[in-house]
């Protein structure tokens, strides 16, 4: 029959751990200074080796499971979907070392950014004979897309709430690029790492940080807004919210309309901007 699985693996993360067989293909093969341990986790001898071992061990795992779906008779008219919630861990913490595996690659930011290094993340899809092998889109997707796009391609298209932010992407899975709507926008904004706020809008992405200072004398929040251009500029080096005034203030303008006032998560630097 029909089924839905959702399988939210445990590694690679925080803290290091891995059985023997799995470190030991990788222990020695670097300088790994031990882990003493610290900020909740448990220490590890080769925390370098640990990592390495978890993301090797992890996709071993999905191999597995992609194999139980070969042996089924069901690989033909499955999809599989790959992909993360987040960048890599900041250096250290726990152990990890995402500056020593490069693994946020060229761009800024790590986990809990709103800096590409911490929301642009690895997807992969694969449905035989549907979704073309070695294709790549550079189509800005968020994870509420996820919901159209896999009813679109189950055939239950007119299921999809209304209300759903989400836009299905089927098309650009299916080849049909031509066909492909797309967002005006895309939003993030939380209060952790001292209050983030940011828009993807085309090749522009504003940012604003530091809007949730906290502390008996912490400065006020600050509600500028940094601009990158994301096909010149893919790890966010240079501001040039300066040289384009004109993007700012419709950045501006989308992070006044999309925030939505809330009793129970205030937000007071953005939930003063509501209505102006």
């Amino acid at each position: 029959e029909p089924f839905f699985v959702y399988y939210p693996t445990i590694v690679p993360h925080l803290a290091l751990q891995v059985p023997e067989d799995s470190l030991a293909e990788y222990k020695g093969q670097w300088e790994d200074p031990p882990y003493e341990g610290g900020h909740g986790y448990l220490p590890h001898p080769a925390p370098r080796a640990a990592y390495a071992a978890m993301v090797t061990r992890m996709d071993r795992d999905v191999g597995r499971l992609m194999q139980l779906v070969k042996d089924l008779g069901l690989d033909d008219n499955t999809i599989f979907v790959f992909t993360s919630d987040n960048g890599p861990t900041y250096d250290r913490l726990g152990g990890s070392d995402s500056d020593f595996f490069a693994s946020a690659g060229p761009l800024r930011g790590l986990k809990g950014s709103i800096y590409d290094g911490g929301i642009r993340v690895p997807c992969i899809v694969r449905w035989p004979n549907h979704v073309a092998a070695g294709g790549v889109s550079h189509l800005p997707t968020a994870f509420y897309d996820w919901m159209p796009t896999l009813m679109e391609l189950i055939g239950a298209a007119d299921t999809t709430p209304a209300a759903s932010d989400g836009v299905s992407f089927a098309p650009t899975l299916l080849g049909h690029a031509d066909q492909q709507k797309e967002h005006e926008c895309l939003v993030w904004e939380f209060p952790g790492y001292g209050g983030q706020q940011a828009v993807r809008m085309g090749k522009w992405k504003g940012v604003r940080q530091n809007l949730l200072p906290r502390g008996k004398n912490a400065p006020a929040p600050n509600l500028d807004v940094e601009l990158y251009n994301l096909e010149e500029d893919i790890g966010e080096a240079h501001n040039i919210a300066a040289d384009h005034p004109n993007v700012v203030s419709r950045i501006e303008q989308i992070m006044r309309e999309q925030h939505t006032k809330s009793a129970e998560f205030p937000f007071p630097a953005l939930d003063a901007l509501v209505g102006k």
